[in-house]
């Protein structure tokens, strides 16, 4: 099955989750990429408020095609309890091209139901698994049962 790993990731830590599904899955990994400045309060606050407000800020046209994947795997961090608003745009913009989903997250405490019901929404499936990490986990959450239980259910997926 071709797959690829589409994630954003503001601190660094959604990346290190991707990169790990990516090679445990033979997978291919692209960064969602955001052009605005999120840097200090201001950016901050801005995109606090996107969040809040289910905001869907323009994006970088992605380098791989999804339609050329069997499985799209989204990785979003949670902001505000819920989805990234640049893992939104992304979703609005590929959604028709993704035959199969799976979604994971990494969050401080909660939101992540809230994040995976809107991707679930919005690319109109049903994920085939989902997968969280918590601040708690971090800074290794590849020796974790729970990353292994996801890879699985992609596998069998």
């Amino acid at each position: 099955m071709k797959t690829l790993v589409d994630y954003f990731s503001l601190s660094g830590h959604t990346r290190q989750v991707a990169s790990e599904i990516a090679a445990r899955c033979g997978a291919d990994l692209e960064a969602i990429e955001d052009p605005q400045d999120r840097s200090g309060i201001w950016g901050y606050l801005r995109s606090g408020w996107q969040a809040m407000w289910r905001a869907a800020p323009p994006i970088k046209p992605a380098v791989r095609d999804p339609a050329g994947y069997d499985l799209v795997i989204i990785g979003t961090p949670i902001w505000n309890f819920g989805l990234a608003p640049p893992v939104r745009t992304y979703a609005r913009q590929y959604a028709r091209h993704f035959r199969q989903v799976a979604f994971f997250c990494t969050e401080g405490g909660s939101g992540d139901q809230r994040a995976f019901n809107e991707l679930t929404r919005i690319c109109g499936k049903t994920p085939v698994a989902t997968f969280v990490v918590t601040e708690k986990q971090l800074p290794e959450p590849a020796h974790s049962e729970p990353l292994r239980n996801f890879v699985a259910r992609l596998a069998a997926g």
